[in-house]
């Protein structure tokens, strides 16, 4: 089975919108989290950028067991209430794991 990995990237124009984004973030997600790992999420992270000077960026990084899984996740997310009224510079990806790592 092909592992999906899914990143999403917001860039704010304040420290005040970042830090209100990511409260609102993770309230949300925890509400999908259960239904998340139901439909094969089989992980997920978040970070701030850090050592960047007036840069405010949050990653979040998803991965799921397979495409399916992958599809279904983000039809849940797609349907979910985010934080929309927060401006910001959005960029989403997806990747196919071709690779893993045990360190």
């Amino acid at each position: 089975m092909t592992k999906i990995m899914a990143t999403f990237t917001h860039d704010f124009a304040t420290k005040w919108e970042l830090e209100a984004h990511i409260k609102r973030d993770h309230d949300d997600f925890m509400k999908i989290k259960d239904q998340m790992i139901e439909f094969g999420m089989i992980g997920a992270e978040h970070g701030v950028l850090f050592s960047q000077k007036d840069k405010h960026r949050h990653m979040g990084v998803l991965r799921f067991k397979d495409v399916a899984a992958y599809k279904k996740c983000m039809e849940l997310m797609n349907g979910a209430d985010w934080d929309k009224e927060i401006t910001r510079v959005n960029r989403y990806e997806s990747y196919v794991i071709d690779v893993e790592l045990d360190i």
